[in-house]
This record gives C-alpha cells, sequence and structure tokens, in this order.
C-alpha cells in the first residue's frame, strides 16, 4: 500500500449563517491578497481555444456559484469560481456575467476553503509549504476518517498527420482521479488504481471490508461505491 504523508491542517466545514457580498476591493486589500496571474496557458495550450483539444483542463469548464470562508467564517457568497486542475488554481471573478477577463487567482492557503454548488475543496501544504500542497475534493467528512479526491488531468499532446489519409490529432485532457483516505492526525493514504489493493487501505478491516463489499456487489472503482465502503469502514 502506496502511503502519502501530508501536512494537514483541519478546517471547519460548518457554514456560518452570516452573510457577506463580493466586495472587490474589500476582498483584496482586508481579507487577502488576490493573484493576479492567470495560468490561461499550460502545456503549451492556450485554454481558451477550445478547438486546439478535446476534454477540459477544468474540473468544470463553465464557472458556477460558490462561497470562499477563511478560518471557518464566510468572506464571500454567491460568487463565480471555477477550478482549474491542470493549474490546481480557483479562479474567481465578481459574478457569473463577469468577463472571464477580470476574473483573478484565489491565494492558496489552509486556512481557505471554497464550496461550488455543493463540492467542498480544501488547501493542504505538503510538508508544511505552499509550493508543493495542492486543492482537494473533501467527498467525506468523518469523524474518524475523510475521503479526499484530486482532480488529476492526464495530458496527450497534439500529433501531426503522419500521411495525406490521416488526420491531425488534437491535444486531449482526460480524467485521472486519485482518492485518499485521511486520518484525523493527517496522514494520507492513497487508493490504488486495482480493486483488490484499494482494500488494503483499510488495514486490519480489511477482511470485513472485502465481505461487506461482496455482499453489496460494489465496484471500488466507481466513486459513490467507494464512497459507500468508506462511510460503513467508519462504523467498524
Amino acid at each position: 500500500m502506496k502511503k502519502i504523508i501530508l501536512s494537514l491542517v483541519i478546517l471547519v466545514m460548518m457554514a456560518p449563517t452570516v452573510k457577506a457580498q463580493f466586495d472587490g476591493k474589500k476582498f483584496t486589500s482586508d481579507l487577502f491578497i488576490l493573484d493576479e496571474y492567470i495560468k490561461r496557458q499550460n502545456k503549451d495550450i492556450n485554454f481558451e481555444d477550445k478547438d486546439s483539444y478535446t476534454g477540459t483542463p477544468y474540473n468544470n469548464e463553465s464557472y458556477l456559484p460558490g462561497n470562499i470562508y477563511k478560518d471557518g467564517k464566510l468572506l464571500a457568497e454567491n460568487i463565480a469560481i471555477r477550478y482549474n486542475a491542470i493549474a490546481d488554481e480557483m479562479e474567481i471573478k465578481e459574478g457569473l456575467n463577469t468577463s472571464d477577463d477580470d476574473a483573478k487567482v484565489l491565494t492558496k492557503s489552509p486556512d481557505i476553503f471554497v464550496k461550488i454548488v455543493s463540492q467542498i475543496f480544501v488547501f493542504v501544504p505538503y510538508q508544511g509549504g505552499i509550493e508543493e500542497g495542492g486543492y482537494f475534493e473533501v467527498l467525506h467528512e468523518g469523524n474518524q476518517v475523510d475521503l479526499y479526491k484530486k482532480h488529476i488531468k492526464d495530458f496527450d499532446e497534439a500529433k501531426k498527420a503522419t500521411s495525406s489519409i490521416t488526420r491531425d490529432v488534437p491535444a486531449k485532457f482526460s480524467d485521472e482521479p486519485v482518492y485518499y483516505l485521511v486520518t484525523k492526525t493527517g496522514k494520507f493514504y492513497q487508493f490504488p488504481n486495482s480493486r483488490n489493493r484499494k482494500l488494503k487501505v483499510f488495514g486490519d478491516k480489511e477482511k470485513m471490508m472485502k465481505s461487506f463489499v461482496k455482499d453489496n456487489r460494489l465496484d471500488l472503482n466507481v466513486e459513490k461505491d467507494l464512497l459507500r465502503a468508506v462511510r460503513h469502514y467508519e462504523k467498524l
């Protein structure tokens, strides 16, 4: 079993009832700094030229309504957010109708978490540092363990036609998510690609989990089934 241990700052996920509207100047100066630069080009591809690739570098290509929290407090409500999975950045703008050119990148901080519609993303530093850290989606927050999803994009470069009877193949982005069982002490246990090896992540409960998975005909390579398995694991 492959074990990845990260420094984890546990964030409060309870959204307060306080409401805050987006105020660009206050948001930038008083709360925290927004990075000006958005990586609109990566992998030698202009993300705005959608004819040059298939798939998407984003978790969701469109901006969606969301909230931003810091230290458990609501900072901005009902603003437009999208997650750039290739660049591992949160792009935000004042509203869904605001020009994409006016979007900014949210500064990465373990004190800040983002809710996009119903999805919650937290930033986890690596060995105490921001540079090598990354965003994870929280699929389950339990009393003993959490289930995190890392949105990873596999990238295939464009290929030129090799003859008159073949065509150019555009670059391609495809989803290759990685899932982690996260303990309350901050240890990350990566679920392997193999269905059977995933069971080993459950440690001394492996046999019981194997029976549960078999009895309920679960496929641990399917997200909803893995989530159901993790929720059952917490009850053992």
